[in-house]
């Protein structure tokens, strides 16, 4: 092997149970796939499609007229046409886009993800049994492991959603790099996992950037309302009475598989995901109208290890299915459940190793240091899987030290400034008599600046919480909360009021914890308020 998975070498107890189990383990797995091939048995393009995302990393060669090329610099989202050669084969007349949010949308002179369309223009073209494809750039997951690790489990507790593979990628001749290659969701997604409602299946909708189903979702495929009254039910449901909210979320939600949904996302710490924030995600509504979340864009993954599994939700049906106590209590059951029987070390351990074995054959031409480099990074996402998993099962099982503890306030320790990259204005003031501030600005781009103190904390789970407010503020980061040695996400860009922000995390032996108030950012003033500043026990 070419390197320790999962780091089971830590874990003596786990290692000896993981071996134990192996073989229950891949009779299970075999047993559960030999049925999903069962169900397809007669389906010759699902049975090709299986080979190819099993199978060895290809590379896609994409040719481009400059014509085409133009058209994608100007209309990113509006399909050209491409020649694409695979395996020695060339497929004509392909429909190609680029896609992807604002974290992962690249020109078609970078290293674009790209959605490529088979029988756009060319009426039943397929690649490998398969109509629509996308290649993801994975700027956003530089191990790229998260969406095969994030819909492997979903598959495995039963949940629909897109296979993956990898690959590389050239455009016009020059290497893009690796990609990774997921399948699209479209009609044959639909009668591969809904076969009941072929003849007529009801509506697939693509959740689109930030939005939620009270929105115009855009419908990929199916032959349900085209008016949005399937939508319009999900929403009345969840806001109905409380009292009656069960019996009506019932009706429309295929509560079961929400469940299996929304753990899945906590288990991943998907903060990306629809039920925290209301991304990412397709949404299945079928004839019976109980509709299924199904997860999508799932390249942001583990980024908080010891982030609660009692989130803060986002998207309106989390926000409205987990105010009713039973459902917070099924939730609870079914993230056990997932982590004991669809999510061990064993399982983790075997999947990451047969990602690897593909990847390192793949990279058997490549120069040595690729390769090296692809290793760290996916030794790093190794030991953050690693440590979510124990901090999930920690969580689960209430073996938080000082959970009746009181919060611990921030406001009055030693605050010391830092900047490491740039020129920035460090100030601790009062913007009114009320508040006392610690106040940083990037005065030049790519400014990376912080105030910073030291809290002693027992062993246990904590969320670090405060207020902030931004003014002009540019970056990728932001203005974020978060403790030393975390990986930065996403904070407060443009300019917002006064916004409460949290970040949870772990101490494992007690001690010393380093909080930060930090900027990274090209423009803009940040203000923290040092009386809202506190660590709260978990």
């Amino acid at each position: 092997m070419p390197f320790s998975v999962l780091a089971v070498r830590q874990f003596p107890i786990l290692l000896i149970a993981g071996i134990l189990l192996v073989a229950r383990v891949a009779a299970v797995a075999d047993a559960s796939e030999g049925t999903r091939r069962g169900i397809r048995a007669g389906n010759t393009n699902d049975l090709e499609a299986d080979r190819f995302f099993e199978g060895p990393m290809v590379e896609f060669d994409l040719r481009l007229t400059p014509e085409a090329e133009q058209s994608l610099r100007e209309s990113p989202r509006e399909y050209v046409r491409a020649e694409i050669g695979v395996g020695g084969r060339t497929y004509r007349d392909v429909g190609i886009h680029i896609k992807g949010a604002r974290g992962s949308r690249r020109d078609i002179g970078g290293k674009p993800a790209l959605t490529l369309n088979f029988d756009k223009f060319t009426e039943n073209q397929s690649f490998r049994g398969l109509d629509k494809i996308h290649l993801n750039n994975s700027i956003q997951d530089p191990s790229f492991l998260n969406e095969a690790i994030g819909s492997g489990l979903y598959r495995r507790a039963g949940l629909p959603t897109a296979r993956s593979t990898h690959a590389r990628v050239r455009i016009n001749g020059r290497d893009r790099g690796l990609y990774v290659v997921k399948e699209g969701y479209d009609t044959l997604f639909l009668k591969r996992h809904f076969p009941a409602d072929s003849k007529k299946p009801g509506n697939l909708y693509d959740g689109g950037f930030l939005q939620d189903v009270t929105d115009a979702l855009e419908k990929d495929a199916g032959k349900g309302p085209d008016d949005g009254s399937d939508l319009l039910r999900l929403a009345e449901a969840a806001e109905a009475p409380l009292a009656d909210r069960p019996r009506r979320l019932g009706q429309v939600l295929d509560l079961d598989r929400f469940l299996t949904f929304v753990a899945g996302q906590v288990l991943t710490d998907d903060w990306d995901g629809y039920p925290r924030k209301g991304n990412n995600y397709r949404l299945y509504i079928p004839p019976d109208g109980r509709a299924v979340f199904i997860p999508h864009g799932m390249d942001q993954l583990f980024r908080q290890p010891h982030s609660s599994i009692d989130p803060e939700w986002g998207g309106l049906m989390a926000v409205s299915a987990f105010e009713i106590p039973e459902l917070h209590t099924r939730l609870r059951a079914r993230l056990a459940e997932m982590l004991s029987q669809h999510f061990t070390v064993t399982i983790v351990s075997n999947q990451i190793q047969q990602i690897v074995t593909r990847l390192e054959k793949g990279f058997e031409k490549r120069p040595p240091a690729e390769w090296s480099y692809l290793q760290g990074e996916i030794r790093k996402q190794e030991q953050r899987i690693l440590q979510r998993l124990r901090s999930v099962d920690r969580q689960l099982q209430g073996s938080v030290a000082n959970a009746d503890a009181a919060p611990v306030p921030l406001g009055a320790l030693a605050w010391n400034p830092r900047t490491q990259l740039g020129t920035a204005v460090h100030e601790i003031t009062g913007t009114s008599p009320l508040r006392r501030t610690l106040r940083l600005e990037a005065t030049s781009p790519e400014t990376l600046a912080s105030y910073r103190a030291v809290a002693l904390l027992e062993p246990g789970t904590y969320t670090l919480v405060g207020d902030l407010r931004v003014e002009g503020m540019t970056g990728e980061i932001g203005a974020v909360l978060r403790v030393s040695g975390m990986r930065r996400v996403r904070g407060l860009n443009g300019t917002r009021d006064w916004t409460r922000m949290r970040c949870d995390f772990s101490v494992e032996e007690g001690g010393a914890v380093e909080i930060v108030a930090e900027i990274a950012a090209d423009a803009g003033k940040a203000w923290f308020d040092l009386g809202s500043l506190r660590v709260q026990p978990r």
